[in-house]
């Protein structure tokens, strides 16, 4: 065999594998945590008008956390699409808080105005969260249940979830 077809092989095996283990659940194919019995780590965070937000005090309401960066490409590109979750679910119960990651609140909220942001923008200025919930790269999105399951991490679409969640079966 050829050395380049076999550096091929051995690429293509090992992307492969990088592939399978970053999905969590393979069994579902939506990106979900493989153990569901995973409850969200409670947080204080500052959020970028310097009120205080504690992920608890959303308990027993469905949450979709977002970590994310300004200066990410494409944390910037799913705003619309987040925009457009919240404006639908919002108003039936979803909490949805966005995680910035290392940035300073002036940089955060110059962003939050800047896209019209309508939903709190939380300031994670040391990473301790991101640690925490072992984020490792923006974006991450995260789907909470009424009663602190992450039922999605990471999650490619979590719509049907969603639906289950605000009207008790997915369409």
């Amino acid at each position: 065999m050829k050395t380049s077809v076999r550096w091929l092989l051995i690429f293509l095996i090992l992307f492969s594998v990088v592939a399978l283990f970053t999905t969590h659940d393979f069994a579902n194919g939506e990106g979900n945590k493989s153990n569901q019995e995973d409850l969200a780590a409670d947080f204080i965070l500052k959020d970028t008008g310097g009120k205080t937000v504690k992920l608890s005090d959303y308990m027993g309401k469905t949450i979709f956390l977002y970590f994310m960066a300004t200066w990410c490409p494409e944390c910037r590109g799913s705003i619309p699409k987040i925009k457009e979750i919240y404006s639908v679910y919002a108003p039936k119960g979803l909490v949805l808080l966005t995680v910035d990651v290392m940035e300073s609140r002036e940089k955060v909220a110059a962003f939050s105005k800047k896209y019209d942001i309508p939903f709190p923008m939380l300031l994670d200025e040391d990473g301790k969260v991101y640690r925490e919930y072992g984020v490792g790269g923006v974006p991450v999105k995260a789907l909470i249940d009424k009663t602190g399951r992450i039922i999605c991490w990471n999650c490619r679409s979590f719509d049907s979830l969603l639906t289950k969640q605000f009207e008790g079966k997915a369409k």
